[in-house]
């Protein structure tokens, strides 16, 4: 029979090592993953300065609510310096997958 319980410092320790593969502390720019892999990412270059921020936002702890915030303003930074309906296509497709899978990088209060 499968059972239901999760062993959380197990799952913990799973996603201590994604994190290590996936992502350093400190501002790393636009994407996760090894850096030849982020030289692929379309308009990496220009959303460079908002991911930066965001990067530095996402080092201060805070709450569900602050990360939030953290990542509207990623979107309206990346907005602001989009020129064609493409450019913010993918800049609305940055923000999605920052707030499916961000949750796993922020500094949460605990």
């Amino acid at each position: 029979m499968f059972s239901r319980h999760i062993n959380i410092p197990s799952f913990r320790r799973g996603l201590g090592r994604l994190q290590g593969l996936l992502w350093k502390e400190g501002i790393n720019g636009l994407g996760v993953g090894p850096q030849w892999l982020r030289v692929l990412l379309p308009y990496r270059k220009q959303f460079d300065t908002a991911a930066r921020i965001h990067d530095d936002n996402y080092d201060h702890r805070g709450d569900s609510h602050d990360r939030f915030l953290f990542d509207k303003y990623l979107l309206d930074n990346m907005l602001m310096q989009s020129s064609s309906d493409l450019q913010v296509l993918f800049a609305i497709l940055y923000y999605i997958l920052v707030r499916l899978f961000g949750w796993m990088f922020y500094r949460y209060n605990r």
